[in-house]
């Protein structure tokens, strides 16, 4: 599956032939296809999903949650999300702080040094899986499944219904309740998809299609939202299209897609006021952005009902803070950018960030159907 992620990152191997490759004209015949866009080198940009949300939430770094953090799953294409249901895991590749309840509908995993120093509760529904240290001496956890632990237990008290391996040097405190327990070494790759060689390329998909869109055919101008003044709408039909960077001053944006549409945007999204992304029925839309995104406003992304079909890439470091009132209904993919909540955030779908600073309550509801996201694909 990663193969599909690295595909990226060859994207743009040789502009010309590209370019060459993707005529502008050949719009008509891209959008008789359904389903996720093809990016100008064949890559479905379902399979790349598939590949890379592969948890309700993934950090490439750690995870400092402040506040009350809920995780189920549902199905989008059975129906809406209702709460409580099975699934909606959290992976970490260095640590995991909470300072209030935890409940994981899925599995954990926790590689790297910092362990998971779990607040007063955690619930974990499926297994748990730490490479570093367990709790803290006021910690409450359960875990529904087999729990296999590579450092020091302290808790008040720690319920394991399977199995729960611990290795030979660990010092265990608290009152501890396992159906199982075994000694062995534990050992934790790394569960979010972070490493140089498994990065998505976004620069490097933005610049392939800089070249190679289907902006002429609809007479969008790559600067069309370079300096917008007042409130923004772009509405894109089925199409690839590129924008040198997307700037409002004075009022917010909204874009709007119909039919399989890529968005590949060079520099950072700077807005004065809220933004917005809607889908109409059946639409699919991915966003490449290069730079930085700066919203102070509120954020309203995707549809709740279908959040498979929003996939957000974004190359650049920094910082993305999310305002009150916001609601991710996709995928973000930002490997090397860290998300700040400092107020209450709904996410459908799935988030994969370097770090997360969260200090307000979050519900994150996973949405399986992205795992086969590129069964949809039709080139």
């Amino acid at each position: 599956a990663l193969a599909a992620v690295a595909a990226l990152a060859t994207a743009c191997v040789s502009y010309d032939a590209v370019a060459q490759r993707d005529d502008p004209g050949d719009r008509d015949a891209y959008c008789r296809g359904s389903g996720p866009p093809i990016l100008v080198d064949d890559t479905c940009t379902g399979e790349v999903a598939a590949a890379a949300f592969r948890a309700a939430v993934c950090a490439c770094g750690d995870l400092a949650l402040a506040a009350a953090v809920t995780l189920d799953a549902f199905d989008s294409r059975t129906g809406p999300w209702t709460p409580g249901g099975a699934g909606g895991d959290l992976a970490a590749n260095r640590g995991v702080d909470t300072g209030a309840a935890l409940t994981v509908g899925g599995s954990a995993i926790v590689a790297g040094p910092g362990g998971l120093a779990a607040g007063a509760r955690a619930d974990v529904a499926g297994d748990l899986t730490v490479a570093g240290p367990l709790g803290r001496s006021s910690s409450t956890i359960a875990v529904g499944g087999a729990a296999r632990l590579g450092g020091d237990v302290d808790v008040a008290a720690l319920t394991v219904a399977g199995t729960l391996t611990t290795t030979a040097a660990a010092m265990v405190s608290g009152v501890v309740t396992a159906g199982g327990r075994a000694t062995a070494p534990v050992t934790v790759p790394a569960p979010c998809p972070c490493a140089a060689a498994d990065v998505i390329d976004v620069a490097a998909a933005i610049a392939a299609h800089a070249v190679a869109n289907h902006d002429a055919a609809i007479g969008l101008a790559p600067d069309q939202l370079a300096d917008a003044r007042g409130d923004a709408t772009l509405t894109l039909p089925c199409g690839r299209y590129y924008l040198d960077r997307a700037q409002v001053t004075g009022g917010g944006l909204a874009i709007v897609a119909r039919g399989r549409v890529a968005l590949f945007i060079a520099g950072g999204v700077t807005l004065d006021g809220d933004l917005s992304i809607a889908l109409e029925p059946d639409a699919e839309l991915d966003l490449f952005v290069g730079g930085s995104l700066n919203l102070p406003g509120r954020v309203t992304l995707g549809d709740p009902r279908r959040p498979r079909a929003l996939r957000v890439y974004v190359a650049s470091a920094g910082t993305i803070a999310l305002a009150g009132g916001s609601t991710l209904a996709g995928n973000l993919y930002a490997p090397a950018a860290d998300l700040a909540t400092s107020a209450a955030v709904e996410v459908f779908g799935a988030i994969l960030v370097n770090h997360w600073n969260l200090s307000a309550p979050a519900a994150v509801h996973y949405d399986r159907a992205i795992a086969v996201a590129g069964d949809a694909c039709e080139r």
